[in-house]
């Protein structure tokens, strides 16, 4: 995970939420952090509009490198992220999920976002991407906010820089956007990257 792109952007936070797609014996939980800028980190890495609302970006999370604050520098409003985990591309044993790792009660944590629904059965190209949004709440442009990854088991890599096991994907929209957000990254990703998915999967196996 880079800190210059967007997937580093996102590399920190989306909360968990125990599935029922399938029986399993054991589960690693993802939450969310989004939050204001925290003090102790550093600043600067600006999100532009390089990166389109709604389109979708991977990368491997969590990492040690990803607590960072972050600069709204698209030129717009902020009003949404969402966020899709890959069970079946990382390399773990243990199937992941959306999931209260801060044992608050809650899925996800936001100062910024009022709002945070799971979709846990929604798919891409026939792969399993539970899906977490965080809504009602806004960062205008110019504004400074900080993203981080909870897991437990804590998975964050040992050495500072390495990525983590998990396969996330990331987008953010803005107040101008119309389109319903899961038809923008229901089509985004089965037009844009569902080859890529193929791929990664075809070079796993």
């Amino acid at each position: 995970m880079k800190a210059t792109t967007i997937g580093s952007l996102i590399s920190s936070a989306l909360g968990g939420f125990l599935l029922s797609l399938s029986p399993v014996s054991a589960v690693t939980l993802v939450e969310p952090i989004v939050t204001t800028p925290i003090t102790n980190f550093p600043d600067g890495i600006k999100v532009t509009d390089a990166l389109k609302p709604s389109e979708l970006r991977f990368w491997n999370a969590p990492d040690t490198t990803g607590e960072q604050n972050f600069v709204n520098d698209t030129g717009f409003t902020i009003n949404q992220f969402s966020f899709l985990v890959f069970p079946d591309f990382d390399t773990l044993a243990d199937d992941v999920i959306w999931g209260d790792v801060d044992g608050d009660g809650k899925v996800g944590f936001s100062n910024i976002f009022s709002n945070i629904t799971i979709s846990p059965d929604f798919l891409v190209e026939n792969f399993r991407a539970p899906r977490l949004n965080m809504t009602g709440g806004s960062i205008f442009n110019g504004n400074s906010f900080a993203v981080q990854f909870l897991t437990k088991p804590d998975l964050r890599p040992a050495q500072p820089g390495d990525n983590g096991p998990l396969v996330i994907g990331g987008a953010y929209d803005i107040a101008k956007q119309v389109p319903e957000p899961s038809t923008i990254l229901s089509t985004a990703l089965v037009f844009g990257l569902g080859s890529c998915l193929k791929k990664y999967k075809s070079a796993r196996n």
